[in-house]
């Protein structure tokens, strides 16, 4: 290096010292320096973690956009006392395998089994076929789908049983509301604030034990609008036919059910009201029935949350409300009697949620009475202690 070099090196270096001395003096003598894209700390594992393992192959531009292994189980206790008996007894409630695949960017496969639950008794571990559907979802207005699923008539059976805030589902939907179905759904968004869906469906499952549709049952037919009546409540008309009411596998005895619902949040106050109405094939056990539904739930904390439901049931006969099959008819909690004219519940539960609804734990006690003219009335209170997890 030539002396001017060095000069040149000299000179560069004291002008450097000299603007950090004097950063250093404006800031109390402290160098301040501004990091204005700090790098975000990774977020640390939890136990909650696990459940995002399911997901066995993922790729943005292939034709196979993700594969994820899918299931749920649901255990629960339950223990009833009634003016006519009593049962106390643990159920493996729900327990299901599948898998879910992503493809052409659009389209989602479904395929899910119920496995078996009691492994005392016989019969295929691979029980029967609970999901079978594919879904094409082009853009955000309009969505498709094919094969076996849920006629989503009434706000608590179109809720998955992965995210229902009671143990069981409200009597009138239990009694007047088809199974899954095999069929042709399609949806459409009309506005930001009104959509509208229908559907086709076959009634029939095939005898073979897998439940799987099959065309040559009667047909069924459903139409649901929804509505955005304000930012924190959305009402909906959902309503469903089914030619093979009482005759196909998939149906109950109800040929028409009519549902007016309602959803709203404020703040940590959530409300669900539902007002039913079903015809029925006959004028004695079958006759129609009339329903309301009526369940606000609060959130206590972060992840504890207070529910609490009534529900009332009247029917055009002296027999035509039957008390639920979970849990006030099984064992001897209804030796005497199962049917009535009129039924009310009232529900109490707590949920705790470990890791939002993939893993939380479910407490309840209900308290229902059933008149029934002519023959023994019922009440009796319900306990429930339950786990409920998917993936």
């Amino acid at each position: 290096m030539t002396q001017s070099n060095r000069m040149k090196s000299a000179v560069a270096g004291f002008g450097v010292a000299a603007l950090l001395a004097g950063a250093a003096q404006a800031g109390d003598g402290k160098v301040v320096i501004d990091d204005k894209a700090p790098v975000a700390e990774p977020e640390a594992w939890t136990f909650c973690n696990l459940f995002d393992y399911s997901t066995l192959y993922e790729n943005d531009q292939g034709p196979i956009n993700e594969i994820s292994l899918i299931g749920r189980y649901h255990g629960q206790w339950h223990s009833v006392d009634s003016n006519q008996g009593s049962d106390t007894d643990w159920e493996n409630r729900r327990f299901r395998f599948g898998t879910e695949i992503v493809f052409l960017d659009d389209f989602t496969f479904e395929g899910q089994f119920n496995l078996k639950r009691d492994f005392d008794e016989p019969g295929r571990f691979f029980d029967s076929v609970e999901d079978l559907t594919i879904a094409w979802e082009p853009n955000d207005e309009f969505y498709l789908i094919v094969g076996k699923q849920k006629a989503k008539v009434s706000r608590e059976w179109s809720t998955s049983s992965k995210r229902i805030k009671t143990m069981e589902r409200s009597l009138i939907i239990n009694q007047t509301v088809a199974d899954k179905m095999g069929g042709v759904v399609a949806g459409y968004n009309l506005t930001d604030k009104l959509w509208i869906e229908g559907g086709i469906y076959t009634g029939a499952w095939t005898n073979d034990g897998w439940n799987l549709p099959d065309f040559n049952g009667d047909i069924g037919a459903s139409a649901r609008i929804g509505y955005d009546l304000t930012e924190s409540t959305e009402v909906r008309f959902d309503y469903l036919y089914t030619a093979g009411a009482g005759v196909d596998a998939g149906t109950e005895e109800y040929e028409h059910v009519f549902s007016w619902n309602t959803q709203s949040e404020f703040g940590d106050l959530s409300l669900v009201t539902d007002v039913i109405y079903a015809s029925g094939i006959d004028n004695a056990n079958n006759s129609d029935v009339f329903g309301v539904v009526v369940m606000p739930y609060y959130a206590l904390t972060e992840d504890l949350e207070a529910v609490f439901r009534y529900q009332y049931v009247t029917s055009d006969s002296d027999t035509g409300v039957r008390l639920q099959s979970r849990y006030e008819r099984a064992g001897g909690a209804a030796p005497l009697n199962t049917r009535g004219d009129s039924y009310n519940a009232f529900y109490l539960g707590l949920n705790y949620y470990i890791c939002d609804d993939k893993l939380k734990l479910m407490t309840g006690v209900e308290y229902a009475t059933l008149e029934a003219p002519g023959s023994s009335d019922w009440d009796g209170w319900t306990y429930w202690a339950g786990v409920r997890m998917y993936f």
